[in-house]
């Protein structure tokens, strides 16, 4: 048995080649837009690594305006659709309105996908409301990586085409053949979500509310946590006048997604509308917390760009900055906020102040015990103090945590191989530094240990 699973994961990894090989083929583009080098480097290593040439077929930045104007660009000449990789946060913001205007300009034209170290449900849920069409949860391996970009790009198939083309028809009003080309498409895939919201849209164009209400409820259990058919349905209680079914519809989406202070702020006024001023007061003030929430994150966040803003020239002024970022988050600091711990990780090492360093991560490791990355910086800290044993331990946890921790950077082997060097175990450090050296064969301090350990 075990066998066979492993025949069929080898199989579906070509397939995603496969997909991934023509995209690029076909004059695919991905655009990275992180500030997260190593993510970025990762990327571009394992399109490499299936033979696509990653310099011609890849731009980077760090800035979101930039990753629109390249899409303003670049989608227009481009008979396939345009990929973009977004950070979730960078410096002072979160991609949720670059997310936005890239999907309410050009739709299909480009497919996203979300990086980040973590991400809550609640916030995966709006991220993916406002049009993410998926997420990376780092650190990622290199197949994982191909397969999210196969899942984002796949081709259209036959249903694809017809779902397209009835979708075109509605917009022009040609709602007769819309409503065919459906049909035909709902008897290649019974009970379709896609063709239910299709056959809903052209039911409500022509005023058929109740048609419209059953196809679009449909589509509704078909996907349970699929946002868009109770969307639609808001629409339509709201155009037919139905106030007890929108604000129904309403409550439903803000349990999938409560993040979205605007329909807190809507459930709000219709029960406003209803003469019920207490539950308004109640949702209105839900949607002080929620806006609250994201000011404190944007305090946080500027002392963190003010902190790498002057981290190369006054590293204790930084740190004292990347310390209030991470006191200003208070109780709410979460698995999506490691990324400061791992910065005042690395301020720390850099002033030789390992034994604070590991107090740092250790405090994060309270947030997530399990996370790979924390880890792993928690035994190069104490490896800096030179307490290469206890180092061991967390880099044997961090890779029990994440297998492929080694293939994403060759400083990591590196790192690991010098501490079994340290504690005379010479095979795995030899091991390790392969390691390294397979990703990056130029990469010196692997070469130069590996040659030491050879004499």
């Amino acid at each position: 048995m075990p066998n066979i699973m492993r025949v069929k994961t080898d199989q579906a990894a070509r397939r995603y080649e496969r997909i991934v090989l023509d995209y690029f083929a076909a004059g695919g583009l991905a655009v990275i837009a992180t500030d997260d080098e190593s993510f970025a480097r990762m990327v571009k290593l394992t399109l490499a690594g299936i033979r696509v040439d990653a310099r011609a077929s890849c731009r980077e930045t760090a800035e979101y305006d930039e990753a629109v104007t390249f899409a303003n660009k670049a989608v227009e000449r481009l008979s396939v659709p345009l990929l973009l990789f977004l950070e979730r946060r960078m410096r002072k913001t979160t991609c949720i309105k670059t997310v936005k205007v890239l999907k309410n300009f050009y739709a299909d034209r480009v497919r996203l996908i979300v990086a980040s170290t973590e991400i809550s449900r609640e916030e995966m849920m709006l991220t993916h409301e406002v049009g993410a069409d998926s997420f990376i949860t780092k650190p990622i391996s290199a197949n994982a990586i191909i397969e999210k970009i196969a899942f984002a790009i796949r081709p259209n198939n036959q249903l694809g085409v017809l779902l397209d083309r009835a979708a075109e028809l509605i917009e022009a009003g040609d709602l007769e053949q819309a409503q065919r080309i459906t049909a035909k498409a709902m008897e290649l895939k019974p009970d379709s979500l896609k063709c239910h919201l299709l056959l809903g849209d052209v039911a409500r164009k022509r005023g058929e509310y109740e048609a419209a209400e059953k196809h679009y409820q449909a589509a509704a259990r078909v996907e349970k946590l699929y946002i868009e058919p109770l969307k639609r349905l808001v629409e339509l209680s709201r155009e037919s006048g139905e106030m007890d079914k929108r604000l129904a519809y309403l409550t439903r989406l803000d349990s999938l997604s409560p993040l979205n202070f605007e329909r807190k702020v809507e459930i709000g006024e219709t029960y406003l509308a209803k003469g019920d001023t207490e539950k308004a007061k109640g949702c209105f003030e839900e949607a002080r917390r929620v806006v609250t929430r994201e000011a404190s994150d944007m305090v946080s966040e500027s002392l963190m760009e003010i902190a790498r803003k002057i981290g190369e020239k006054d590293q204790e002024m930084a740190l004292r900055f990347v310390t209030e970022a991470i006191e200003a988050k208070g109780e709410r600091l979460s698995p999506a906020d490691l990324w400061m711990f791992n910065d005042r990780g690395i301020l720390l090492r850099r002033q030789g102040l390992w034994s604070q360093a590991v107090e740092n991560y250790a405090k994060a490791l309270r947030i997530a015990p399990e996370d790979a990355g924390l880890l792993y910086n928690m035994g190069v800290a104490h490896a800096d103090g030179k307490q290469y044993d206890t180092a061991l331990d967390f880099f044997e946890k961090a890779l029990a945590a994440d297998p492929t921790l080694m293939t994403q950077a060759p400083s990591v082997g590196y790192n690991i191989a010098t501490a079994h060097h340290r504690c005379r175990n010479l095979g795995q450090a030899r091991d390790c530094l392969r390691a390294a050296l397979g990703i990056d064969p130029d990469y010196a301090p692997a070469k130069r240990l590996l040659e030491h350990l050879a004499e």
